[in-house]
C-alpha cells in the first residue's frame, strides 16, 4: 500500500477485525509464548518448498531467476494436461475467497462450474465475498468458528489479521510435511510457484498456506502514450526537471486534463527517484522506515512543488478518486504504480477507442543519470489456509485431497487445465481466433469469474490476446526495472502492530502530510508527525521485526 492511501478494509482490519479475532480467545495467548512459537530461530529452520519451474510450454520471451515474467505473443496451440487424474474422489470441498465481479450463477445454472466440478472430481462449494467486505467477513468467519476447508487471507503481506501466528496454530494446518523441500514434488503445479512467494506463509516454524503468487515487478507506471506522442514528449522523462516539464506540457485544466491523478501514485514515483527505502531499510543491525529518512522529506518537498504547479488532479487526495476511469477518459495521463495486471483491463476498457495507446514509463534517478531503484513487490497477493481436519488418518486424507485440488487450480499458463480454468469450454464460454487466441463469450464472461484464482493460482505470465506486441513491451519494461530492484527486508515477517494498529496511525500521519503538501500547514510540522508516528507504531513495528531479522528469520 502506498504511504498516502489507506483503504476502508485496512481500517476495518485494525478495528473490527482485531476485536473479532480477540473474541475467539486468541488474544489471550501470552506474548512470550507466541513470540517463542513464531521466533526467528524456529522460522529459520523451515525448509521451503523446492522450486521446480514448469517447462512444458515454451514462452516466446523467457522469464528470469531475478523475477522477470515469461511472455507469450500468442496462446500456445499445444495445451498439454498436467493433472492426468482427477484430484478429488467425490464428496465436496469448501472454500471462501474475495471476488471483484458480480457473483456468477450457481452450479445448477452454470455449465462452467459443472465442468470444473467434473474435472476436480469433487463438488466445489464457494463463499464469494466482495473485495470491499472481505476483511469483515473473514473476521466474522473466524469468530464464528465455522470454517470452510480452504480460506483466503485478506490481501496483504503480512495479512492485516491480528494474532495471526496464534490463529494459524489453533485453527489451521501446518503443511510442512506435505510441502517442505522435495515433498512438494507430489504437487508439481504448486512446486512451480517461486520461492519468494512462499516466504510469506512461514509462521510458527511451519508452512501455513498456499501463496497466491504475484510478480516481483509489483506495479507499472502506466501512461497514455497517445497523449505523450501528440505533444512530442518523451515517454520516460529523465529526472526531476524533465518530469516536471513533461507534466506541465500534459496538463491543461481548461480541457480537463492533468498529468497525474492520485497524489499517492506520484508519491511512489518520487520514492524511487529520491532513493527512498522500500518501506524499510535494514543495515548494520539498524532498521529504518522510509518516513524517517531525508529522502522522504525530499519527496514531500517535491510533491509540494508539483501540487503548486497544478499538474495533479484537484481531487488528488481523495482515495475514492476513480483514477482508472479518468485515465481511460484521458483526464489523467499518468497512473503511476498501478497494479501490473491492470494492463489487460486498460486494453479491454478501451477496445472501442482507436486513438488509445497504452505505454509504460521508466523511472529515473533525480538527476537523470540512470534508472532509479525499483521498489519490488512482495511476490504475493494473499495465501490460502487449510483448516485442521478430523476423520480418516487424522484428517491427512482430506488435506491431501485439498492439496490435489489446489494443485489443479495452480496449473501453469498454456496447459489444458489453465485454459479451462480461465476460459471455460470452447464454443460455450470462449471462441478462438485464427492465431488460437481465446476470447470469452457473453456466457463465459458471466460464468467464469469464480474466485478460484484466489484459492490457488499459477505464477503470472505476460499475455494479451490478439496483441502480440504487448508481450514485448511488458517484458522489456520488466527486464529494465527488475534488475535495479530493492526489496522490503520485512517481507515474510509478521508484526502484530502492523496488522492491528498501523492502518490508523498511518492514516493520521498521511493526513497531516497531505495538509503540508497543500500548503495548509508548514513544512516544520513534518518532524512532529514523524515523531508521533514513531511513538505510536513505528518503534513497536521495529521491535517486532528486528529480532526476526537479527535471527535470520527469512527462511532458507
Amino acid at each position: 500500500m502506498s504511504a498516502f492511501q489507506v483503504t476502508r478494509r485496512r481500517l476495518l482490519a485494525g478495528a473490527g477485525g482485531a476485536a473479532l479475532l480477540g473474541a475467539t480467545g486468541l488474544a489471550g495467548c501470552s506474548k512470550s509464548s507466541s513470540d517463542e512459537a513464531n521466533s526467528a530461530t524456529v522460522n529459520d529452520s523451515v525448509k521451503l518448498p523446492t522450486y521446480v519451474r514448469y517447462q512444458g510450454v515454451k514462452p516466446d520471451l523467457p522469464g528470469t531467476d531475478a523475477g522477470v515474467d515469461p511472455a507469450f505473443r500468442y496462446f500456445p496451440t499445444d495445451n498439454p494436461s498436467v493433472v492426468p487424474e482427477k484430484p478429488g474422489n467425490g464428496g465436496s470441498v469448501s472454500g471462501m475467497a474475495n471476488i471483484y465481479y458480480a457473483v456468477p450463477p450457481g452450479p445448477d445454472r452454470n455449465s462452467y462450474w459443472q465442468g470444473l466440478n467434473e474435472r476436480l472430481g469433487t463438488s466445489l462449494q464457494l463463499q464469494m465475498v466482495s473485495n470491499a467486505d472481505y476483511t469483515t467477513k473473514f473476521a466474522t468467519t473466524i469468530a464464528g468458528n465455522d470454517l470452510p476447508d480452504m480460506l483466503q487471507t485478506p490481501n496483504g503481506s503480512p495479512p492485516p489479521v491480528a494474532n495471526l501466528p496464534q490463529l494459524l496454530d489453533k485453527r489451521f494446518t501446518n503443511l510442512s510435511e506435505y510441502l517442505s523441500g522435495d515433498a512438494i514434488k507430489e504437487y508439481p503445479n504448486l512446486a512451480n510457484i517461486p520461492t519468494a512467494s512462499w516466504k510469506s506463509t512461514i509462521f510458527n516454524g511451519g508452512i501455513y498456506g498456499i501463496p497466491i503468487p504475484r510478480g516481483l515487478i509489483g506495479s507499472y507506471n502506466f501512461i497514455r502514450a497517445d497523449l505523450f506522442e501528440a505533444k512530442g514528449l518523451p515517454t520516460s522523462p529523465k529526472g526531476y526537471d524533465e518530469l516536471l516539464s513533461v507534466a506541465k506540457e500534459l496538463t491543461d485544466p481548461k480541457s480537463r486534463r492533468w498529468a497525474f491523478g492520485l497524489m499517492s501514485q506520484l508519491r511512489q514515483i518520487f520514492a524511487g527517484m529520491n532513493d527512498e527505502p522500500t518501506v524499510w531499510k535494514y543495515e548494520n543491525g539498524t532498521l529504518t522506515h522510509t518516513y524517517e529518512t531525508e529522502q522522504f522529506k525530499q519527496s514531500v518537498t517535491d510533491m509540494m512543488a508539483f501540487w503548486k504547479a497544478g499538474v495533479v488532479h484537484p481531487d488528488a487526495f481523495n482515495t475514492a478518486l476513480p483514477f482508472k476511469q479518468l485515465f481511460n477518459a484521458g483526464t489523467v495521463a499518468i497512473n503511476g504504480h498501478d497494479g501490473y495486471p491492470g494492463w489487460t483491463q486498460y486494453i479491454l476498457d478501451n477496445a472501442s477507442n482507436s486513438s488509445f495507446k497504452l505505454g509504460l514509463m521508466e523511472e529515473y534517478k533525480r538527476d537523470g543519470s540512470g534508472l532509479a531503484p525499483w521498489h519490488l513487490g512482495s511476490g504475493i497477493f494473499s495465501f490460502t489456509m487449510l483448516k485442521k481436519q478430523d476423520g480418516a488418518n487424522n484428517g491427512k486424507d482430506k488435506i491431501t485431497t485439498l492439496l490435489r485440488v489446489l494443485n489443479w487450480l495452480a496449473a501453469p499458463f498454456g496447459t489444458s487445465e489453465y485454459l479451462y480454468r480461465l476460459f471455460g469450454q470452447k464454443g460455450v464460454d470462449h471462441t478462438v481466433d485464427a492465431k488460437n487466441n481465446p476470447s470469452l463469450t457473453a456466457t463465459g464472461t458471466a460464468n467464469t469469474v469464480l474466485p478460484i484464482r484466489y484459492l490457488a493460482d499459477s505464477p503470472y505470465t505476460i499475455y494479451q490476446p490478439g496483441r502480440p506486441g504487448d508481450a514485448d513491451i511488458q517484458h522489456g519494461y520488466q527486464s529494465k526495472e527488475i534488475p535495479t530492484g530493492r526489496a522490503n527486508p520485512t517481507t515474510g515477517l509478521f508484526s502484530n502492530t502492523a496488522a492491528t494498529d498501523n492502518a490508523t496511525a498511518d492514516k493520521n500521519f498521511n493526513d497531516g502530510v497531505n495538509e503540508i503538501i497543500q500548503g495548509r500547514q508548514p513544512m516544520s510540522n513534518l518532524d512532529g508527525l514523524i515523531s508521533t508516528w514513531k511513538s505510536s507504531v513505528g518503534d513497536k513495528m521495529r521491535n517486532d521485526y528486528l529480532p526476526q531479522l537479527e535471527g535470520g528469520a527469512q527462511p532458507k
